[in-house]
């Protein structure tokens, strides 16, 4: 093929759109319909995009209970020799920047800018690529791999133990935990954690040899007793201790061999989290995190649970299930619980009682007293507004170091209304507790221009500079997580 005949768009597919992924049911029928994954850049490279191939089409479907995989890769035509492609695209790319240059305005197809030698997926056929990424009992003749999907419809129950159920619009689901040490788990772990680098920003594979992982499933099930694979998580367990503690004779501090591991004081670190698209919107998201925090706050040896690294959508599904569970628990109506300022020493009582780490447990304090809130006290708001700027100063007082004080009461005084903002955003998804009096709109007050917050010395202050305020609530030391409603 002549170079000068080449057309790039006409080679080049954009790697999420060209991957379609279905849940396909024993009778053939597929669970919703096919979707696309929101990343493939651990797969294909940064710029997620396949070229060398005309009309390219990637069908990877699932058994929806098993998740026995069948893939199939086609295309209209295939170029050849890619160096021409990528001469193509290079001189595409000289040109625009002269064009640029010159003014001339002559524009581009949008792609042609993504695509260089360097980021092209390794191995010249994505069959090939994706393969490196999915287990060894992949199909890729359609009719024995419908005939092993029939079969699991048959004899397929989840591993492990159910440890939660609910139902959602007439049907059933079921939560199950297995140990990944469970040869049936691990088989269907290989299946299933491709998920994590179509849905988890960032999200990598976990260590399938380390027996401390256990993976929470959940099941759509049907009246007849067939399973359908909706979503799942990670949790990792950490030896626990806090302040050099010593542990007490029955927990035993020193563990001879693994198996004592689950016998010792532990942390629980939520890892992966998705709900696949099919179950997304229907609230299996905030199901599957209660189950997990109420089966760990009833679970005498877990001191503290953690989340690694979660995105805005799992952040806020976080602060709404841990306000309404602690409504439920009745934290609230405990008589350290006072107006603002509450005393660190009933937050450091509640935060251990309800096993949340530190900052996400300020967080829900936080709504908790902004709730309760009467717009006509005026002097009560106003210590509520110190007791959260307190936090926010601490939690970013190297950003604002070099700023001087009126600056730095500024920016703390803007991430307050952010917070607040937020604050009242979540609130009003969150059924309120019949203890609790109506909310009242007190972010409607002004709030002084000059609300000083006690702060230890700081030197060297420099010049003025942007401050971005880190607002989350999690630790630093985490991975990413999925979309989760």
């Amino acid at each position: 093929m002549s170079t000068s005949t080449i057309r790039p768009e006409e080679w080049t597919a954009d790697a999420n759109r060209a991957v379609t992924i279905s849940l396909v049911r024993h009778d053939g029928t597929t669970v919703g319909s096919g979707f696309h994954p929101q990343f493939t850049y651990p797969i294909f490279g940064e710029a997620e995009v396949i070229y060398g191939f005309k009309d390219l089409d990637i069908e990877l479907k699932f058994g929806s209970t098993d998740l026995v995989p069948y893939l199939k890769v086609s295309y209209s035509d295939i170029l050849e020799d890619k160096e021409d492609l990528a001469r193509v695209i290079e001189n595409n790319k000289k040109q625009k920047r002269q064009d640029d240059e010159t003014g001339d305005g002559n524009e581009l197809d949008g792609q042609d800018d993504q695509h260089n030698g360097d980021e092209e997926q390794d191995g010249d056929n994505p069959d090939t690529t994706l393969r490196g990424f999915l287990p060894k009992d992949l199909f890729t003749e359609e009719n024995q791999w419908l005939e092993k999907v029939k079969d699991a419809a048959r004899t397929f129950t989840p591993p492990g133990e159910l440890v939660g159920s609910y139902n959602y619009n007439n049907l059933t689901f079921e939560i199950w935990r297995a140990p990944i040490s469970d040869e049936k788990q691990r088989v269907l772990h290989e299946r299933m954690q491709i998920f994590v680098l179509f849905f988890i920003e960032g999200g990598s594979y976990i260590d399938s040899a380390d027996d401390r992982w256990r993976i929470y499933t959940l099941y759509e099930k049907s009246a007849d007793g067939v399973y359908t694979f909706a979503g799942f998580t990670t949790v990792y367990s950490y030896l626990w201790y806090k302040n050099a503690e010593v542990y007490d004779s029955s927990t035993r501090l020193a563990a001879e061999s693994d198996d004592d591991f689950f016998n010792l004081y532990q942390r629980k670190r939520i890892s992966q989290f998705v709900i696949l698209p099919p179950f997304q919107g229907q609230k299996h998201g905030p199901k599957l995190y209660n189950t997990l925090m109420d089966e760990f706050y009833k679970d005498a040896l877990v001191k503290e649970v953690t989340v690694e690294d979660p995105n805005v959508a799992f952040d806020d599904m976080r602060d709404r299930c841990d306000m309404e569970r602690l409504d439920k628990y009745g934290i609230w109506n405990d008589d350290g619980f006072t107006d603002a300022p509450v005393s660190k020493e009933w937050i450091r009582f509640a935060q251990a009682k309800t096993k949340i780490i530190p900052r996400q447990f300020q967080r829900v304090m936080e709504m908790a007293l902004l709730r309760r809130l009467k717009n006509s006290d005026r002097n009560e708001y106003r210590n509520y507004r110190l007791q959260v700027k307190q936090r926010l100063f601490k939690h970013n007082k190297e950003a604002l170091k070099d700023l001087d004080k009126s600056e730095r009461i500024e920016k703390i005084d803007e991430a307050y209304r952010s917070v607040e903002e937020d604050y009242y955003r979540l609130l009003n998804s969150v059924p309120v507790p019949e203890y609790i009096p109506e909310q009242a709109d007190v972010a409607q007050e002004p709030v002084p221009e000059v609300e000083l917050v006690s702060e230890p010395v700081i030197k060297d202050k420099g010049k003025r500079k942007h401050v971005q305020f880190d607002l989350s609530q999690d630790e630093e030391d985490l991975v990413k997580r999925g979309r989760t409603e």
